[in-house]
């Protein structure tokens, strides 16, 4: 069975025109025809994004479950975090922090189940430092390490391909976009990659794309993986 997972760090439904924008991030979001999305740097009833529960509504636009992993809180209700989109039912989910030194970062883990399998979807946002990075992706190999069924791991890691800390996951994981050229980072004029999708041996690479879209500072990374087996 093969599957479109999505990363996409939204910054908040804010555009490269400066407006914060829902419709158009499930607008890009919908384009790329998406089974399973990581989103970071999503806001819940923050003021600069008109106090909107971003997830809730991205979720309620596209048709998809939905769940959200506050990791920074401000104020008496404001949060920001990352979430996940499911066109299948989730099972459960758990928010992991991670070790940080300054913004605090997090690990969303969900559990769907896939042709009768179930999956673990890992959603992350790695810190800005490299020194910050390095026990983040040590806490993320732990515990994608305590998985012994399908995994897929996504997300903004902040960190060019050949980094320390991507050669540590690709030593657990499969990348899928092994030529680095999948670049998407800022979105008007990308000169970067520094969001991935990983996956477990259960899966093998079918696509890898990068899509057009102005709606956040990033643009949509998507990977098509089959099911084959579970080991």
């Amino acid at each position: 069975m093969k599957i479109r997972v999505l990363s996409y760090n939204i910054r908040n439904c804010r555009g490269m025109n400066g407006n914060v924008s829902i419709k158009a991030v499930a607008s890009s979001i919908a384009g790329t025809q998406p089974d399973l999305v990581g989103l970071q740097e999503v806001d819940y009833f923050n003021p600069r994004s008109a106090f909107a529960d971003q997830t809730a509504k991205l979720g309620s636009m596209l048709g998809m479950y939905h769940v959200y992993g506050p990791n920074v809180a401000w104020g008496g209700v404001a949060r920001f975090g990352n979430a996940v989109l499911s066109r299948y039912p989730i099972i459960s989910c758990r928010n992991y922090q991670l070790p940080s030194q300054g913004e605090q970062r997090g690990l969303l883990r969900v559990e769907i189940k896939l042709a009768g399998q179930l999956v673990v979807f890992l959603n992350t946002h790695l810190g800005l430092n490299h020194q910050e990075r390095l026990p983040q992706v040590d806490k993320i190999i732990k515990i994608a390490g305590g998985v012994s069924g399908p995994l897929l791991l996504a997300g903004d890691f902040n960190a060019r391909p050949g980094s320390e800390e991507i050669v540590r996951l690709q030593k657990v994981l499969k990348d899928g976009d092994l030529t680095g050229a999948g670049l998407n980072f800022p979105s008007d004029q990308p000169k970067y990659k520094i969001d991935y999708i990983f996956y477990s041996n259960h899966w093998t690479l079918n696509e890898t794309r990068v899509f057009t879209s102005q709606a956040s500072d990033h643009l949509p990374l998507a990977t098509v993986v089959e099911l084959l087996r579970v080991l």
